[in-house]
């Protein structure tokens, strides 16, 4: 994220998941250190409900890096008032594939957040190639976008950072509104 460590902080204190805040420059990575998040399942897989956190507009622009049952996920988070979160995922074997309900980025949206002009091609070959592994996948994206932190992808990171973890108020707050809308729907079902 852009930003500095205390509002990053402060922003994973107001989440689910528990994480590393560490410091990169002019960039802090937030890096799990709990397989599970906080909250109750089915939003209890912590690297899933982080990627697909919103990030507030003061610390964009976001672009996260994941892993997720092996496939690498990439979001993005442009600076501006309407950016949503854009995702890019490549899949061994497959390369670039589009997950259905989300919405795509491009090459140039990567670069974009990255703070980097120029050609998106370098970003295209990485992503177009359907051989090789989600981590090697990311770290070349990582070097082609020139961001730090390339050390930070896999499962063997160790303690790097500050390790903030999420209140228990917000956890709370989440679950009372999950199972508010889960009731909800069930009422709607129930009267269709």
């Amino acid at each position: 994220m852009s930003g500095e460590t205390g509002p990053v902080s402060t922003w994973v204190r107001r989440g689910l998941v528990a994480c590393q805040v560490i410091p990169l420059g002019s960039w802090t990575a937030v890096v799990p250190t709990e397989s599970s998040s906080r909250a109750e399942p089915p939003y209890d897989d912590a690297v899933t409900v982080l990627a697909a956190r919103p990030v507030p507009r003061r610390l964009r622009s976001a672009l996260g890096f994941f892993t997720i049952d092996g496939r690498a996920v990439v979001t993005v988070q442009g600076p501006g008032w309407r950016t949503g979160v854009r995702w890019l995922v490549w899949e061994p074997g497959a390369g670039l594939v589009r997950a259905p309900g989300l919405e795509l980025a491009r090459p140039a949206d990567l670069l974009a957040a990255a703070g980097r002009k120029g050609d998106p091609r370098a970003v295209t070959d990485i992503v177009g190639s359907r051989d090789g592994r989600a981590d090697v996948v990311l770290t070349d994206l990582l070097s082609v976008l020139g961001l730090p932190g390339s050390d930070l992808v896999g499962p063997k990171v160790g303690l790097r950072g500050q390790v903030v973890a999420p209140t228990a108020q917000s956890v709370a707050r989440f679950d009372a509104r999950m199972a508010e809308q889960a009731r909800h729907r069930s009422e709607l079902e129930e009267n269709s």
